[in-house]
């Protein structure tokens, strides 16, 4: 089995190749040379992935004085709960909740949601789905976040662990950055992934299957499980924030971390360095 991306893909394809042609010109380097005031854009789809996914980027942000709006695409009412939920809780409040929650102990300063469905990693698609909404409508959602909050860093995750869901968040926000660029509303601001190297995915899928867990992700063929090394531009030492990072993390109850199997060194390779692209930059 294989990541779908069902009616979206060409859509997506279109969008991020596209993107290789947005404007190359760097400014000073926002994700690492960041000022009190700053303001960060972090997009994503499903609640945890603020904490699971790009938590300790937001945290050093934070503590480095940027103000940071996380806007999320769905509820993600379709996760997986753990044992800890009684049956019969309704999903999508309880991790709004939890989204809530562990932004604030990240540090951001609001978050927002756009109030989709989540899609599932696959099977069929619901109407109402995130990846049923054209790239360009979602896109056109987060423009007007863009075009509010006129952030210096937009951040977002880079889909290489194959969620549909991820890829289709990542193609609207490259689609809504790059449509700022051109209307020349987004000066001095730039576009950052947060990255998944395949060399620590393979070590992930590797350890994770040595413990017997068995999801979607491990049908993906190891080889293009997350982003390809060459293409991460920044290592980011975000140790300093790693408390801060856990406590969110432990706010998703309602769903299993990624890293709580890991071993101690592989934990330490995931959540005391950062992997960020640089996707676009506009001087």
């Amino acid at each position: 089995m294989t990541a779908q991306l069902s009616s979206t893909t060409p859509d997506v394809a279109t969008t991020i190749h596209h993107s290789a042609t947005l404007l190359a010109r760097r400014p000073a380097d926002l994700i690492t040379d960041i000022e009190p005031g700053d303001r960060w854009l972090v997009v994503v789809a499903h609640p945890d992935d603020e904490s699971f996914g790009c938590g300790s980027l937001i945290a050093h942000a934070a503590a480095c004085g940027a103000v940071v709006t996380v806007v999320c695409a769905t509820r993600g009412e379709a996760g997986n709960p753990t044992e800890l939920i009684p049956d019969g809780v309704a999903l999508g409040p309880l991790r709004e909740f939890e989204l809530r929650s562990a932004a604030y102990l990240l540090g951001a300063a609001d978050v927002e949601l756009l109030d989709h469905c989540d899609s599932d990693f696959d099977g069929p698609l619901h109407p109402a789905a995130l990846c049923a909404v054209p790239v360009a409508d979602l896109a056109a959602e987060i423009r007007a976040h863009l075009d509010r909050i006129r952030p210096h860093v937009v951040l977002i995750l880079d889909g290489s662990d194959g969620h549909r869901d991820h890829l289709h968040v990542r193609a609207a926000a490259i689609a809504a950055f790059e449509a700022a660029a051109l209307a020349e509303a987004t000066d001095g601001a730039a576009l950052y992934e947060h990255c998944l190297p395949n060399t620590l995915m393979r070590r992930w899928l590797a350890e994770m299957r040595g413990h017997g867990h068995d999801t979607a992700y491990h049908q993906i063929d190891p080889a293009t499980l997350g982003r390809p090394d060459a293409d991460v531009t920044h290592l980011i030492d975000v140790r300093a924030v790693r408390a801060r990072r856990d406590a969110a993390m432990a706010m998703h109850r309602s769903q299993t971390s990624p890293f709580e199997h890991l071993s101690p060194e592989l934990r330490h390779a995931f959540l005391d360095t950062d992997h960020v692209a640089l996707v676009a930059a506009r001087g």
